[in-house]
């Protein structure tokens, strides 16, 4: 097994409603928010994590292709399932797949101006209508945006592997990881990111740019003096 490129796609992620990616709770306040938003521990600012944004387009994606087999991720590791060589095939551990090919980093808030909004809740009895059990979650306004990054991996076992692109084309090897990557993307635009999207929480809309192969580069940077023998 050989890795043949890096590839990188860049792009931004737009709240177009309230959106609420759970963060810690450990201190509790007097009349304080009951749910409150992962932040930045040095800055403050909210950010969506990379764990929670490749689950979202790992569990998508298995719906879409109707994978969805009781709590667990698809770990069937067949040569053609996209979930399994795209995102690794979960527990098992006997396969021939090699690594998870992709690589997706925490998206940081890249909007100038953020607000961070208060929304009620509460459970209405059916009986009476009334409403019981308030609560207090907090939210990331609609209009924060945040940077998009994703690393695909192109190994030589994937010259073979296929997948149909939004033209309802066959495309094979890198093509087929990134249409696989584009499709996840395209995927949790129609449903959204976070808790409480049932609801009208966490609607988004994706932008993203072409993407870069990398390069290998001197890592002793340009000009630096040949090493000597001794």
């Amino acid at each position: 097994m050989k890795k043949l490129n890096h590839y990188v796609i860049r792009g931004e992620i737009e709240l177009l409603s309230g959106t609420r990616i759970g963060g810690s709770d450990d201190v509790l306040q007097i009349g304080g928010t009951d749910l409150t938003c992962i932040k930045d521990p040095t800055t403050g600012k909210p950010y969506i994590p990379g764990s929670s944004l490749k689950g979202k387009m790992r569990s998508s994606l298995e719906k879409h292709l109707g994978k969805v087999n009781g709590r667990e991720p698809c770990g069937c590791a067949k040569v053609d399932c996209p979930v399994c060589r795209v995102f690794g095939p979960h527990k098992n551990t006997n396969h021939t797949l090699g690594p998870t090919r992709i690589i997706v980093r925490d998206a940081p808030l890249i909007s100038g101006e953020f607000a961070i909004e208060n929304k009620t809740e509460s459970v209405n009895r059916r009986d009476t209508g009334a409403a019981e059990h308030p609560r207090t979650v907090e939210r990331v306004a609609a209009g924060a945006k945040f940077a998009l990054e994703i690393g695909v991996q192109e190994f030589d076992m994937d010259r073979d592997f296929a997948y149909t692109n939004h033209k309802e084309e066959k495309v094979t090897g890198h093509d087929a990881l990134l249409e696989v990557v584009c499709h996840c993307l395209d995927l949790v635009e129609d449903t959204g990111v976070g808790a409480g999207t049932g609801k009208g929480y966490g609607k988004v809309k994706i932008e993203i740019q072409p993407e870069t192969k990398t390069t290998r580069r001197n890592r002793r940077g340009a000009g630096a003096p040949a090493a000597t023998a001794r």
